[in-house]
């Protein structure tokens, strides 16, 4: 791609990276942050330079691209696909329609399928009350079975037969279980659609299996009291940011607020007088009413009044960088767990959520009842227990049972 002005650029890239199959919602948030990246330079007209966009990388994300490696965490992963896009995007281009895009991608679907497709999402809102994220999950694999169906020269959704149901099940059995079980769940309910809607004249979802999800066994990690401690004491508050992550780090750590929850706290949530905090838990639409104490009140206050920037935006916490825009993200809070001594696997990673389950946990040692604790995160008591009693040794120590010696 010959050198051009950025703004240009970035449209175009975004234009035919979605026409070869990319995800609009992938190549918007690439598109967001080479937006953040125009900000940042402050410069109307412009053309790229590899230097300036590791440097803006590092002052805004603060992620070096030179200590980059295969096994960076997903968030730098994503800020240095930005990058080699930007650099390179034909070269790139021809790996992922080599080596990662779905053959279904490539395959249009009759038009004619469209409405119905809108349709289906509609009543997943208004009728199964789905979230938007649910939503966007079950558009992105029913994109895949519709461009499966149509490669096998169905041209009508009316058209489908109980053989073709029955030969997608067996050419995805093989398949890996999430993939399996979420292809499964949502044909199965689409296909109830289309038979609702009198588009098929018979319930083929009864012919989908359905794949039970496998419990989570895996145990939590988290910090003991004393290691929550040494963490929120070694956090830098110099710097307006390290004020800001302190903040956050503080909430997670005294309410259990998962960070997507924390950053979408709004000014208004914050009841001065009545000492509570309102958030809309988005995982479960949960409404939960936490105290503020005294500590997490005073590092909010310190925080507005000496580190959050003087803007209108009704959220809490911002970017420290105009036109101050509220956080979707921060992918280096993982940085500060490096002081802690921690024993961490693929599935258990040093990161914020720690701090939940450290809370709940830290909790359940000092004999706390659970139904508090599920209130306190916001969750079901049976949830709770499921998670939490993993970790409560001296409890599973009372279940132990005694073996009986052979005489």
């Amino acid at each position: 791609m010959s050198p051009q002005d950025f703004k240009t650029h970035i449209k175009e890239i975004r234009k035919e990276a979605i026409e070869i199959g990319f995800s609009v919602s992938t190549m918007d948030d690439y598109l967001r942050i080479w937006n953040q990246f125009i900000l940042w330079k402050q410069e109307e007209h412009f053309i790229y330079n590899e230097e300036d966009y590791s440097k803006f990388l590092l002052e805004y994300y603060q992620f070096d691209v030179s200590t980059y490696t295969t096994q960076s965490k997903s968030g730098h992963q994503r800020l240095m696909r930005s990058k080699r896009i930007l650099e390179d995007f034909d070269s790139y281009k021809n790996f992922m329609t080599r080596a990662a895009l779905p053959r279904s991608l490539f395959c249009d679907f009759p038009k004619g399928w469209n409405p119905i497709l809108e349709n289906y999402l509609v009543y997943c809102k208004d009728v199964r009350n789905n979230r938007e994220s649910s939503i966007k999950v079950k558009k992105d694999y029913l994109t895949h079975l519709l461009s499966y169906f149509s490669q096998k020269n169905i041209q009508k959704l009316q058209d489908l037969t109980r053989k073709d149901i029955i030969t997608f099940i067996n050419e995805i059995v093989d398949k890996g279980n999430v993939s399996k079980r979420r292809n499964f769940y949502v044909l199965r309910e689409f296909l109830n659609y289309l038979f609702i809607e009198d588009i098929l004249k018979e319930d083929y979802s009864i012919l989908v299996p359905s794949i039970k999800k496998r419990p989570r066994i895996r145990i939590p990690t988290y910090l003991k009291e004393q290691q929550v401690e040494e963490l929120l004491e070694s956090i830098p508050k110099e710097r307006n940011v390290e004020k800001r992550d302190y903040t956050i780090l503080l909430i997670a750590a005294r309410l259990g607020l998962r960070l997507h929850d924390i950053l979408n706290i709004k000014l208004k949530d914050i009841d001065w007088q009545a000492k509570k905090i309102t958030v809309l838990q988005t995982k479960n639409q949960n409404v939960n009413i936490l105290p503020l104490t005294n500590e997490v009140g005073w590092a909010i206050i310190h925080y507005i009044k000496e580190a959050r920037p003087i803007c209108k935006n009704e959220y809490l916490f911002v970017k420290h960088k105009y036109p101050y825009e509220q956080i979707s993200h921060l992918s280096h809070l993982g940085k500060y767990f490096e002081t802690i001594k921690l024993e961490t696997s693929e599935e258990n990673k040093k990161g914020i959520h720690n701090l939940r389950h450290s809370l709940a946990t830290n909790m359940l040692n000092h004999e706390i009842p659970l139904p508090i604790i599920a209130s306190t995160l916001g969750d079901s008591t049976e949830i709770t227990s499921k998670t939490y009693l993993k970790v409560d040794e001296k409890r599973l120590k009372e279940c132990v049972l005694e073996v009986e010696e052979d005489e």
